[in-house]
């Protein structure tokens, strides 16, 4: 009887033990549903950080012509104040955090067109800035979100003073015998006054690249458009000319040229068929 007691409570307990693993397992599994599903929540959810990014920059400018930049500010939606590209002829080097204040910076100069007003992001930014010293700068783009600081990393640009410029517009290729030809071009570069701006042509080619010591003396083109020869003309500006009647048939050359601070700037050669 002692024996079927004993068999009859090692059952009882082997049932019990088992009832209680059974409901620890549940358990478990419903531990485990619980931290998967939360981590997939994670995975899936967008996470609540922000960037700056650069889209587009000039690698040159000129002292006379402002820099473009476009840039994103990308993340959950949200308004911000401020964002802006600053810049500076010494180099802030590394990888700026989000406590890195604009002030802590050696940058000098602002693209202010964002400073101050309500941004939604995310949002695409274009903005321009003149720079008036020659030389290198550096630049971050940077907005100010949710009380912390976003930089994107380093770049740079040349800044130089322009040149001046000689270019033809518009010409015939081609013309009959007896036309007149009209040629348009342009003098580019920091505003002053020239005395002589013209075409030259003529029935021998001066191959190659003119300097600024060749006066048109010194090549063989036997002709030139005079409306703009001899006078003061305030540049950039841009010229329409005529020749003389082309009486001979044959293949012309010719150059737009102009006399700019006492040197000649001269465009690339071209051809006129006369037929």
């Amino acid at each position: 009887m002692e024996n079927d007691k004993d068999r009859k409570e090692t059952q009882e307990t082997e049932v019990l033990d088992a009832s209680q693993n059974k409901v620890l397992w549940i358990i478990g599994a419903v531990i485990l549903l619980v931290v998967g599903l939360f981590g997939l929540k994670m995975l899936l959810s967008p996470a609540q950080d922000y960037r700056v990014s650069l889209v587009d920059a000039p690698k040159d400018v000129t002292t006379t012509v402002p820099a473009t930049f476009t840039w994103k500010v990308e993340g959950p939606p949200t308004t911000i104040n401020k964002t802006e590209v600053y810049l500076g002829q010494e180099s802030t080097p590394g990888e700026l955090g989000k406590e890195v204040q604009p002030s802590d910076t050696k940058y000098t100069e602002i693209l202010k067109d964002f400073s101050n007003g309500n941004y939604a992001v995310p949002l695409t930014f274009v903005g321009n800035v003149s720079l008036t010293q020659t030389g290198k700068y550096y630049y971050r783009v940077y907005a100010f979100i949710k009380d912390k600081h976003y930089w994107t990393d380093e770049y740079s640009l040349d800044v130089s003073v322009p040149g001046y410029k000689v270019s033809l517009v518009d010409s015939p290729k081609e013309v009959g015998v007896g036309s007149v030809v009209t040629f348009t071009w342009t003098v580019d570069g920091p505003p002053t006054t020239i005395p002589h701006t013209s075409v030259h042509f003529g029935t021998k080619s001066n191959p190659g690249v003119l300097g600024k010591n060749v006066k048109p003396d010194d090549t063989t083109y036997e002709d030139l458009v005079t409306e703009f020869s001899n006078g003061k003309y305030n540049i950039p500006l841009r010229f329409v000319g005529n020749t003389p009647k082309f009486t001979t048939a044959g293949t012309y050359y010719y150059r737009v040229h102009a006399i700019i601070n006492g040197e000649n700037y001269w465009g690339d050669e071209q051809t006129l068929e006369v037929k």
